[in-house]
């Protein structure tokens, strides 16, 4: 299910995988959706597990980014 490759591009991601680690054919449905997953398209992994991009180097926590209508903060 095409799900599930998204998700193994979010594990990738967080294990620390470089992005051209893909294992699927080139112009492929699955090599897309594993990039969705690696790149934090998905909302749910995005929100669990913060890009590299967004975590300050040395301190592994993630960093608010705004704040909702609500008031609470938002977490990239």
């Amino acid at each position: 299910m095409i799900m599930d490759v998204i998700k193994l591009g979010t594990r990738a991601r967080t294990l620390g995988r470089p992005r051209d680690a893909c294992p699927y054919p080139t112009d492929s449905r699955e090599r897309r959706a594993w990039y969705e997953g690696y790149d934090g398209s998905s909302l749910a992994f995005g929100m669990r597990v913060p890009h590299p991009a967004v975590t300050p180097r040395g301190t592994g926590r993630m960093v608010e980014v705004a704040a909702g209508a609500d008031g609470a903060s938002m977490l990239a």
